[in-house]
């Protein structure tokens, strides 16, 4: 991946949030061959300092918040803390409710996370029917991130009922017989924060190119 495909939405004093593209590790692996999206951007940004505020997985594309000073690392904690977090993702079927809430408590396990009664974190996601599809059986969601824990929209929507498309380890039958997807089908595409200066201020980042076919199953829709 090219560092000069890196797409930055927002620029400040101590903030910078860019697009990460699926199939890219947010940060360095064990297999220390392997690109990734800091090192990526660090270099591009010519940056002496860069630290992850928020992460995504693997095939989770979308808005991915930094500090570029390490004395301002709680205030840009903070800052992400008081955000709106919102993802779209296409999932498998259709919700008969508009709006449903879904709580649990996480625990990390090998490659994935599990419900618990206890000794988990609290797990809280709010979502939303965008679209649906019944011919296709497909539904278009935006989730509200209330907590952030590893794998949490993936997780809780399977466990709802509804995998999200092209997820290889929520849903049983990642693939359909349209043909193969590439990716998990979920999108980092708002953040609305208060800046440094303390202004309200709303990024928003549209589905890229890879999942932008999906969105023809919905007519009506555009970002």
């Amino acid at each position: 991946m090219p560092t000069s495909q890196i797409k930055i939405h927002y620029r400040g004093n101590f903030l910078l949030l860019a697009e990460k593209p699926a199939g890219i590790p947010v940060h360095a692996t064990l297999d220390q061959n392997r690109q990734n999206f800091a090192d990526l951007l660090q270099e591009q940004e010519n940056l002496t300092y860069l630290r992850l505020v928020n992460r995504l997985d693997l095939e989770t594309s979308g808005l991915v918040l930094f500090c570029t000073e390490p004395e301002r690392n709680k205030e840009a904690d903070e800052i992400l803390r008081q955000s709106e977090k919102m993802y779209l993702c296409v999932v498998e079927g259709v919700p008969s409710k508009d709006e449903f809430r879904e709580e649990c408590f996480l625990k990390d396990g090998k490659g994935r996370v599990q419900s618990v009664r206890s000794g988990g974190k609290k797990a809280i996601t709010e979502f939303k029917v965008l679209s649906r599809n019944s011919e296709q059986n497909l539904s278009l969601l935006e989730a509200k991130l209330i907590t952030g824990r590893r794998h949490q929209i993936r997780f809780q929507i399977s466990t709802a009922g509804f995998p999200i498309l092209g997820d290889k380890v929520y849903n049983s039958k990642p693939l359909r017989k349209s043909g193969i997807i590439e990716r998990c089908l979920l999108h980092s595409y708002r953040l609305t924060f208060r800046n440094e200066e303390g202004t309200l201020t709303k990024i928003v980042s549209p589905p890229n190119k890879d999942f932008r076919p999906y969105l023809q199953f919905f007519p009506g829709i555009s970002f």
